[in-house]
């Protein structure tokens, strides 16, 4: 295990905050390539979300004998809860964001810090390994060259595909935190979503451009992205409790941020209201589910149920439906005629509620 040789009362270039939740089996490692970086000045704040397996344990043991390590437990309250209690305790110069299942390569604050310092960039990109069973790709770098832009150099490359990606898109994913190094003050006051689980992400990375003039890009990766752990979120096949409800906070977050960031509607309304009906048509497969507590057709009736159905018929004359195929057009259409029951019984078949099919993701 490395020493701590930060000299007392030395100022905090990089705090690393790591949320966790069970996962004894990863972060050994992932501490490991924290306390051993290269960049002494580092503080690693880890909050233990009421982890049930030895993963507590383990953080406690780093932080008796690393006093950069601080660890803080608390219940169960999710990851955007766990990241501003994070947040709220780190004292660094900048913010590194890191999965308690990933890992870092052990220079990577050193020559992110750099980088930022010698460009005064208020966040630093960076790209990242994708690791799966597949084998291992480089990921998360931009369309364009390594250098110092300004926010609104990335309306085409990178902000107008967090509001829903289109097939011409370059960029093969969007909007991790752990692909960025931030200013302090660019996540000062910026607001949590308790009820977002999925795609948390995307809005911090949208807040912070609020705030953002510059952003340097280097395209080297310093990050590993572990797609093979069985707790990973963007791995589970499993059924989303609340997924819809997810998604239309998920949407009106960014329509909120959208009308700061564009100067007119149709600049990302478009994207955003075709990103919101995939999302419809994947709420409906996912009541399909055959892990559904509510069973087959108490996963009808929660369709029936999901609120906010009007910000999809509001703004349809925005849908791109070119971006759909030939089914999917089909299934908007019996939507729109509110026949919600026909795409529910289409996925129950074809997807076999949900028992042999693969989710297709970028990354």
């Amino acid at each position: 295990m490395g020493e701590n040789n930060r000299k007392e009362n030395s100022e905090i270039l990089v705090s690393i905050l790591v949320a966790v939740y069970n996962m004894q089996d990863t972060i050994d490692r992932c501490v490991q390539s924290l306390i051993n970086q290269t960049l002494e000045n580092i503080e690693v704040i880890i909050v233990n979300d009421g982890s049930t397996d030895g993963s507590g344990k383990i953080c406690d043991r780093y932080a008796a004998e690393d006093t950069r390590v601080k660890v803080i437990h608390q219940k169960n309250k999710g990851l955007s809860a766990t990241r501003e209690v994070c947040l709220k305790n780190a004292s660094g110069q900048y913010i590194s964001f890191v999965d308690s299942d990933d890992w870092c390569e052990l220079d990577m604050c050193e020559k992110l810090y750099e980088e930022a310092i010698k460009s005064s960039a208020d966040l630093v990109f960076f790209s990242a390994y994708r690791h799966r069973q597949d084998g291992v790709a480089v990921i998360c770098n931009l369309p364009i060259h390594a250098g110092l832009y300004t926010i609104t150099d990335l309306y085409e490359s990178y902000i107008l595909p967090l509001y829903g990606d289109v097939r011409h898109d370059q960029f093969i994913t969007t909007g991790y935190i752990w692909c960025c190094l931030f200013k302090l003050e660019m996540l000062k006051n910026i607001k949590f979503y308790k009820d977002v689980f999925l795609h948390e992400d995307e809005i911090m990375i949208l807040q912070s451009f609020l705030k953002a003039k510059s952003l340097y890009i280097t395209d080297q990766p310093f990050y590993h992205y572990n797609r093979m752990s069985a707790n990973s979120l963007s791995k589970r096949s499993t059924y989303w409790n609340g997924y819809w409800d997810n998604m239309t906070e998920v949407f009106k977050a960014k329509k909120e941020f959208a009308e700061v960031l564009f100067e007119h509607e149709n600049d990302y309304m478009g994207r955003l209201i075709t990103y919101l009906y995939f999302k419809f048509l994947r709420s409906i497969r996912n009541e399909t589910h055959h892990e559904n507590p509510a069973g087959f057709w108490g996963g009808l009736v929660n369709v029936y149920k999901m609120r906010n159905k009007e910000f999809l018929f509001e703004n349809k004359k925005y849908l791109l439906k070119n971006e759909f195929t030939s089914a999917e057009k089909v299934l908007i259409k019996l939507i729109e005629l509110r026949l919600y029951f026909m795409v529910y019984f289409y996925y129950a078949a074809v997807c076999g509620r949900m028992r042999t099919f693969q989710e297709k993701t970028k990354n």
